[in-house]
């Protein structure tokens, strides 16, 4: 019942541990998974913001150029500074700078146009910036405001863009006779320059001269809501609008300059949609790609060794008590030199519980084997042991039964004394082979009592003497005069000792000597009693040593019913004594005797 307890225990600690392993491990997992995809994701939102920003730098430089103009302003050496990519942009789109200080004055200037003031007004550039395109100041004013090192900087960013430019230029061409407008070449270089496109329109709306029509899907008449809606709404269009209409000519000058630079549809990714939609289908792709990879990895990391370790079972299963072994006949989870490989580590306690199983299996069946080539070999002497006997029995019984012979009564009383001794050996061996069986399945019960193993000694030679077959012997036995105690059973121990005498005298020639002596021993654990019995017969090999306690080994000694008996005895005796909780070992060798020492526990 321990025992169960404890493998139930063990199985329960390999479980948690096990359990405990892979929680951790796959935790561990997930943990780094996890960080990669927010790292993916953070890198991912950032890209997506930049380029949100740079689309609509690229849509309206002056809204969005200010704000980046402003972040990376800095002073080396008291002098501000701007990012130079920056600062193409804005000569590309026409614009300037002005740094102004705390009281309005310019610190800094960058691509300015003359007649620009050197300071500014509180009032003036509120107007400026209140009424962008007002002449004589006909530029769109943005502000930006910033602090350096305690103070407080106004940047100023100006532009008049192209179209509106255009537009006011065009405004001072005469159209009181529309079919013979002319653009002066100054003004027809700047539309094909920025790719413009211009339309004049009468008092309905209908286009009535174009310059530099690139664009078929421009209508060629306008209502008042369209060109309303396109004035306003320029991304659903994609292109900018501007107008300016002439009331003394009730004629109206339509600019639609590209939304994108000179490229009028950008395409779909170049919209804030589009990058929306990018930065989504990235980040499902790392999620898909990251856990498609933590996929394979667990598929090859985890299942190999399980798949291994469900292919050793099944092997066990199926009588092979060996681990399998892959294509190039080696171990699948130790490498050469026995150590367990990586894959295998988080499994290491149940393989290495596999291990001990297949050894434990392994073992048994070699037992098993054995046992069953000892039994068939035990059988077969048995049988030749039963037959020889039941021979002579039967061929006495026929010649008892024949009617022509007329058999003296001394004579019937000899044939009735054999068949007798035949019965009593047969039935001798079946004794001894149920009692081996018992003792083998511990179904003897023992009485232990305290004995005086002096006092059954002297009973055991005392019969031993009685019986006629060993009236000759020589046997001694030497015990103290005060008694020795021990528990144990008296019927059971006594018949292990008769067998060791008989043993003893049917296997050495006549006139051996034989001695039983028993003395207490202490020792640092326990104390106990040695019973030793010697003799100076033939003695055995080593081999027969080994064997001699087996339970159908016989000796080699078989031709003689007398001697050979049941194959049975010593190891009745040896189980006898085990069952006591003793031991019984046995010293011998050729031609100077044999001693067989039992060794008791439990004095008293």
């Amino acid at each position: 019942m321990n025992r169960g307890n404890d493998a139930v225990h063990g199985a329960d600690g390999l479980t948690k541990h096990v359990k405990s392993r892979l929680i951790a491990h796959f935790g561990l997992r997930l943990v780094l998974a996890g960080v990669f995809l927010t790292v993916c994701t953070v890198l991912i939102f950032i890209w997506m913001i930049g380029k949100i920003q740079e689309i609509e730098v690229n849509r309206d430089f002056s809204l969005a150029g200010i704000l980046e103009l402003g972040q990376s302003m800095k002073f080396v050496d008291g002098t501000p500074s701007f990012d130079e990519e920056l600062l193409e942009r804005v000569r590309s789109e026409n614009g300037w700078l002005q740094l102004l200080d705390e009281d309005g004055n310019v610190i800094y200037s960058r691509f300015t146009p003359p007649g620009l003031p050197d300071a500014y007004r509180i009032g003036e550039i509120t107007s400026y910036w209140q009424n962008p395109g007002k002449f004589p100041y006909p530029y769109q004013l943005y502000l930006w405001v910033t602090e350096w090192d305690g103070t407080q900087y106004t940047l100023l960013y100006g532009t008049e863009p192209e179209a509106k430019r255009v537009l006011r230029l065009l405004g001072e061409t005469d159209t009181s006779d529309w079919e013979a407008v002319a653009l002066p070449d100054e003004l027809t270089d700047a539309i094909r320059r920025a790719n413009l496109q211009v339309q004049l329109l009468d008092a309905e709306g209908r286009e009535m001269a174009s310059f530099n029509k690139l664009d078929a899907s421009l209508p060629r008449k306008y209502s008042l809501s369209e060109l309303a809606l396109r004035s306003v709404y320029s991304e659903r269009y994609r292109a900018r609008l501007v107008f300016d209409y002439q009331a003394d000519t009730q004629t109206t000058w339509v600019v639609t300059a590209p939304l994108y630079g000179s490229d009028s549809d950008p395409g779909f990714w170049k919209t804030e949609i589009g990058v929306v939609l990018a930065a989504l289908l990235a980040l499902l792709t790392a999620s898909i790609v990251l856990f498609s990879a933590l996929s394979l990895w667990y598929a090859h990391r985890f299942g190999t060794p399980v798949l291994h370790i469900i292919h050793w079972l099944q092997h066990l299963g199926d009588g092979r008590f060996h681990e399998p072994l892959n294509r190039k006949g080696r171990s699948p989870s130790h490498t050469s030199k026995g150590k367990l490989r990586r894959q295998f580590r988080l499994f290491s306690n149940v393989v290495s519980s596999l291990k001990h199983l297949t050894h434990t299996l392994r073992q048994n069946e070699e037992m098993r084997r054995q046992l069953e080539q000892t039994r068939e070999e035990w059988i077969a002497g048995v049988s030749h042991d039963l037959k020889t006997p039941l021979s002579s029995i039967k061929g006495y019984a026929h010649m008892l039964e024949a009617e022509h012979y007329r058999w003296s009564e001394e004579e019937v009383r000899e044939f009735s004394g054999i068949i007798l001794q035949k019965a009593d050996y047969m039935e001798t061996l079946i004794e001894d082979l149920s009692l081996t069986y018992r003792l083998k399945n511990k179904a003897l019960p023992l009485d232990l009592r305290e004995t005086n193993v002096a006092e059954l000694l002297r009973d055991v030679v005392k019969r031993f003497r009685q019986n006629p077959r060993f009236a000759e012997a020589d046997l001694r036995l030497h015990v103290p005069p005060q008694p020795l105690y021990c528990r144990l059973d008296a019927r059971w121990m006594s018949r292990a000792m008769e067998n060791l005498l008989t043993n003893a005298f049917i296997h050495n020639p006549a006139g051996t000597k034989v001695e039983v002596s028993v003395v207490r021993e202490e020792g640092n654990d326990r104390s106990g009693l040695t019973i030793e019995i010697r003799d100076n017969g033939r003695g055995m090999d080593a081999e027969t040593v080994s064997q001699l306690f087996e339970r159908y080994y016989r000796g080699s000694n078989t031709t003689d019913e007398t001697v050979a008996g049941s194959g049975l005895g010593m190891a009745i005796a040896r189980q006898i004594v085990l069952a006591h909780g003793g031991d019984i070992a046995v010293e011998s060798e050729r031609n100077k005797g044999t001693a067989v020492y039992v060794k008791l526990f439990g004095t008293v």
